[in-house]
């Protein structure tokens, strides 16, 4: 009877190898900067974020409605904003309705002189060819800021 004994070599894995498997100090740091951002913007986007982002489209969807209400009915419409009691409306729109923003919110409007009522009220004025008298509303909460703004030549509404 014949044994056949099969030698085989295995490779181990030295310290002075070059071919040591793991990760670099350079694949390590990437990772932990990746993952530190991440947590930061996700830190910032549930904190104030939301709050202002919703009180900026609010005011920049009411803008957008009276300037449409303007062009359709072919006659001027008046959008006005009441900083003391953080509310806004369209004048002579739908039943008056106003709406307001968020208490925290602190708001500002940039309009022209002939537009404003008092150092708590203004308004922008649309007209039926999609013009404006122009400005812009600023939103800021904890330091941060949104700023709707009021192209007076097109009355397009933006956000920045």
């Amino acid at each position: 009877m014949v044994l056949l004994v099969v030698k085989a070599k295995m490779q181990t894995c030295r310290s002075g190898n070059s071919k040591a498997s793991g990760f670099s100090l350079l694949e390590v740091l990437l990772v932990l900067v990746l993952g530190g951002l991440l947590m930061g913007v996700v830190a910032t986007s549930l904190s104030e974020g939301p709050v202002l982002r919703k009180s900026s489209r609010e005011v920049a969807a009411s803008l957008r409605h009276a300037r449409a209400q303007a062009v359709m009915r072919q006659q001027p419409v008046l959008w006005k904003m009441n900083i003391a009691d953080k509310r806004f409306w369209i004048e002579g729109g739908a039943g008056d309705a106003s709406r307001t923003f968020n208490s925290q919110v602190e708001g500002k409007i940039n309009t022209s002189a002939a537009q404003v009522d008092s150092a708590q009220q203004g308004g922008i004025q649309f007209y039926p060819d999609g013009s404006s008298t122009g400005g812009s509303v600023e939103l800021t909460y904890n330091q941060q800021t949104y700023k709707v703004n009021v192209e007076w030549v097109t009355g397009r509404v933006s956000i920045q």
